[in-house]
């Protein structure tokens, strides 16, 4: 196997697993935060993605930053949707207002605007536009976790790609956002049937596919059934025996 794509749940764990997975085989790691922060750090801003003809460059910039970052990050990127510029963002929200009258406390409004908000901060500077060939690029190059970002539509037909699907049940999604976040139940509740929504809409607008259909995917696991530690091993198993 060249490479790995990893579709998860929110609160499923996969992004912990695809680290993890990334660690074991000392592959590099990526998903749609790590792509938007290289561009970030690569200088790219708003201004400069309009034009069409700049964008070879660019893309070229935000793949030489990323070889330099390290192969696996310490933790799940889902922290850098808890960066303080992003909280200011979220402040600013109207949405925030609207959570706390329903009963919301100030900072759990405040998280779940910041957790739903990411992906439409990255819109608003079409760093999405980078995504597909940053994915084809290090796919092409092998050695690569790919989490989320539509990477097991971009590359389904692609040979010796395993597509994994890594699924939970709600409750279970629930406290691990509890856990992972800090929140509450009716937070982390909020936030799974949002994160639901969102995906099932991006993925029928973009790729005109439904991201749960088993068929897209090569194994599919439930972390209700087993462990994310042995959902992580039998994804390198079978990439080492593949």
């Amino acid at each position: 196997m060249k490479a790995i794509t990893i579709t998860r749940q929110v609160g499923s764990w996969g992004d912990y697993i695809g680290v993890d997975v990334a660690k074991s085989l000392n592959w590099r790691y990526l998903d749609r935060e790590l792509v938007t922060e290289a561009a970030i750090q690569a200088g790219i801003n708003e201004s400069s993605l309009r034009s069409m003809e700049a964008r070879t460059g660019m893309f070229q910039r935000v793949v030489d930053y990323m070889v330099g970052m390290p192969k696996t990050p310490s933790v799940s990127s889902q922290a850098l949707r808890f960066s303080e510029i992003h909280s200011l963002v979220a402040m600013k929200d109207d949405r925030i207002k609207g959570l706390t009258r329903e009963g919301f406390k100030q900072d759990e409004a405040v998280r779940h605007v910041l957790a739903m908000s990411f992906p439409e901060i990255n819109r608003r500077y079409d760093f999405a536009s980078l995504i597909k060939p940053v994915v084809l690029e290090f796919a092409s190059a092998g050695d690569a976790v790919l989490a989320g970002s539509g990477s097991q539509v971009i590359l389904k037909d692609r040979l010796n790609i395993l597509h994994c699907l890594v699924i939970a049940p709600p409750g279970l999604r629930i406290k691990a956002i509890m856990e992972q976040e800090g929140v509450s139940r009716k937070v982390a509740d909020r936030r799974v049937k949002e994160n639901d929504q969102a995906r099932t809409s991006y993925f029928r607008r973009y790729f005109k596919v439904n991201w749960l259909d088993p068929g897209l995917y090569d194994l599919v696991f439930n972390v209700g059934k087993v462990t994310k530690a042995l959902v992580a091993e039998m994804i390198v198993n079978a990439v080492r025996k593949g």
